[in-house]
């Protein structure tokens, strides 16, 4: 296999396996401020300063949704966020998912939740409950400890009318993946390996009514969900 294939390979890996970000590790947590990983002076200053920026997207109320496209097998879904500190819904197709103080996973069709995340109910769509806050983090943490990585690249784009900042790290020769986020720290654009998405609306600020409560009866009974359709 050449180097830069290989190289994309163990980055896809790498990527695909932070991008969850509900997964607690060392290299996520905070300091007393809680502000800011508790590793960041072993960070380059370039990310080091974009990552306190992004720490901000767990505290951080807005409603968007995002166009995403998960590479492998050209799957496109229209994903919805809604959050508040402590809690955020998550509704693609008829999966809706809330993580945080109150965890459920429900299927619309069937009026029925279980009192539980299912990460693999989200993962045919090619995100994850933290897909906007800690997972693309952890995945840039991850990358920039490769013996091969570069200095951060900068940049900046425009997303649903927000202006986002954004990071590439380096392998070898190659930019496999860029992170944008938005003033608020809220992850509004990421091309990796294996998914693409971003914003296509954004409003900072609480979501409306009742959108993060749980929205229909609570079972033990989880045939309803390990039957239905991922899409």
């Amino acid at each position: 296999m050449a180097r830069p294939l290989l190289a994309v390979v163990v980055v896809t890996a790498v990527l695909a396996g932070c991008s969850g970000g509900d997964r607690p590790s060392a290299s996520s947590s905070t300091d007393r401020r809680g502000d800011a990983p508790a590793d960041a002076a072993a960070l380059p200053p370039e990310l080091d300063a974009f990552l306190r920026t992004a720490a901000g997207a767990e505290r951080a109320s807005f409603v968007a949704t995002y166009d995403v496209l998960r590479k492998l097998g050209g799957v496109r879904s229209t994903v919805a966020v809604a959050s508040v500190p402590g809690q955020a819904r998550i509704g693609v197709g008829d999966l809706v998912v809330l993580a945080g103080d109150r965890p459920a996973t429900c299927l619309v069709s069937a009026e029925a939740c279980v009192d539980e995340v299912r990460e693999d109910r989200l993962a045919p769509y090619g995100v994850f409950s933290r897909f906007w806050s800690t997972g693309p983090a952890d995945a840039l943490r991850a990358v920039v400890r490769r013996a091969d990585d570069g200095r951060p690249v900068r940049s900046t784009r425009t997303a649903a009318g927000v202006p986002l900042e954004c990071v590439a790290v380096p392998v070898g020769s190659s930019l496999p993946a860029t992170s944008c986020i938005t003033p608020e720290g809220v992850f509004g654009y990421v091309d990796d390996p294996s998914v693409r998405y971003e914003l296509t609306s954004y409003r900072a600020g609480p979501p409306a009514g009742m959108v993060l409560e749980v929205p229909f009866p609570v079972t033990d009974d989880d045939a309803f969900l390990l039957a239905a359709p991922a899409s």
